[in-house]
């Protein structure tokens, strides 16, 4: 499964750098106040699909722009996860592609294709390009945060306090996905966002970082939102209760 995933990764990466590389050229619609899609997010979908389809036919697919059923065992796709980075050409976006079975995320890998780094995993070992060993921290001293309209900035910025009172930073980086590759492969400590859009996400995210054995926690709402929990934060003195009721899935 990882040759497999990360030559879909690296095929759809490629296309997705073209459309990077020509971003006067997209056409952008907006589908909330602040909520953008691209030609290229439609394009990149459409070829996820069919590259998922070729390879594992008897499993569904759920897309952020093309939808789907998650239900069973299904890929949650996510063909640009930081649109607005992108349209701003800034290189810190990805594309996800997460192994959901049963509800939990089994497998799956990300790539950021302006950075050059990808993640990807079966399930049991994390297969990580783009980034020297020697790079990863054994402490890192910044926490990932999301951000989104259905998270109230009131909170989110409660949060951000709590986290500089223990010592620690807040980072933001406008791509769940990022973040969790990041968390995965030890460049963050954790990750933690309410209400993320959906499993297309976080998804493939979650599965890299039970990979790498670190706790996660995730709840889907009844509206396809997800709360996010990843990596070394469930013994930080949180002050949000919705965080406080998610307990941990801890890897063997």
């Amino acid at each position: 499964m990882h040759d497999t995933l990360s030559a879909i990764l690296a095929e759809a990466g490629t296309q997705a750098l073209g459309f990077f590389n020509t971003l006067q050229a997209r056409t952008i619609e907006a589908k909330a106040p602040g909520d953008l899609v691209s030609d290229a997010d439609r394009a990149i979908e459409v070829s996820l699909r069919r590259l998922l389809a070729r390879h594992f036919p008897d499993d569904g697919i759920l897309g952020e722009e093309m939808g789907g059923r998650p239900s069973g065992r299904f890929w949650a796709v996510d063909p640009i996860d930081g649109t607005s980075n992108f349209l701003s050409g800034l290189p810190f976006w990805t594309i996800s592609v997460g192994l959901m079975d049963r509800g939990q995320p089994i497998a799956g890998g990300i790539l950021a294709p302006a950075l050059g780094l990808m993640a990807v995993t079966d399930g049991t070992a994390i297969h990580e390009t783009g980034l020297a060993p020697g790079s990863r921290s054994t402490d890192p001293p910044c926490i990932g945060l999301g951000r989104n309209d259905r998270w109230p900035a009131a909170d989110r910025h409660a949060l951000e306090a709590a986290i500089e009172a223990q010592g620690l930073s807040p980072r933001l980086f406008g791509s769940c996905a990022l973040s969790l590759m990041l968390v995965a492969t030890h460049r963050l400590k954790g990750y933690i966002e309410p209400r993320v859009g959906g499993l297309w996400d976080c998804a493939a995210g979650l599965a890299i970082c039970r990979a790498a054995g670190l706790p996660t926690a995730f709840k889907v709402h009844p509206d396809g939102t997800v709360d996010v929990l990843a990596g070394q934060v469930f013994d930080l003195n949180l002050p949000s209760d919705w965080a406080r009721t998610l307990a941990p899935h801890r890897a063997d």
